[in-house]
């Protein structure tokens, strides 16, 4: 009975991945990026960093990369959606349109469908959706070159402090090159190797 009770319980809180990834009333200009832009006022903007700062940063950046991953997802479903609407678009005014206008050779069918309102309207909006999804990934990227930054901070902060018995902030001697929010990051460009303590002395 119990066990029946906890099923019933968990089936009524069950999150379908079909929720994550729907794009029933999707709009690429309604997208919300406030959660993306409140993390983003989180992290430091005057490069000055403290192992505490450093430690919140962390979870920011996670949170950060995640928000952005989930909208990365919802925006190619979009953009396969958008793919197929401006085929169909060239084919109605190719094989359809062209043909009622009076076009006959394949060429200047091409023509006209290249010229098509509804085709180029199509054009117009996977273009504004391909330049969502690449601004989304710059700013995982950015996310993750401040996670990898941090994490470096925090790794050589705890080994002086280690090595040397007192408490002592790298930081404020030898600051970290952490990224500028004017800047583009991909994530091809950090390398997600080993960023644990596995090399510091913790005794």
């Amino acid at each position: 009975m119990l066990e029946s009770k906890a099923w019933k319980i968990r089936t009524l809180n069950m999150t379908k991945l079909s929720d994550k990834i729907s794009i029933s009333g999707f709009s690429i200009e309604d997208i919300d990026i406030s959660a993306i832009e409140e993390v983003t006022a989180n992290l430091p903007r005057n490069g000055v960093v403290d192992p505490n700062i450093a430690e919140k940063g962390l979870l920011y950046t996670l949170e950060g990369q995640n928000l952005c991953q989930e909208k990365i997802v919802q925006v190619d479903r979009w953009i396969g959606l958008l793919e197929s609407d401006k085929n169909k678009a060239w084919s109605k005014a190719a094989l359809v349109t062209a043909k009622e206008s009076g076009y006959k050779t394949i060429k200047d069918k091409e023509w006209f469908a290249q010229a098509d309102d509804d085709y180029i309207d199509s054009c117009n909006q996977l273009v504004l959706a391909k330049a969502c999804k690449k601004w989304l990934e710059n700013k995982a990227g950015y996310f993750l070159a401040w996670h990898y930054a941090l994490k470096t901070f925090l790794r050589r902060d705890y080994s002086i402090e280690s090595a040397s018995g007192f408490g002592y902030n790298i930081g404020q001697m030898n600051p970290e090159p952490f990224p500028s929010s004017k800047q583009s990051f991909s994530s091809e460009n950090v390398d997600d190797g080993d960023f644990g303590g596995d090399d510091i002395d913790w005794d």
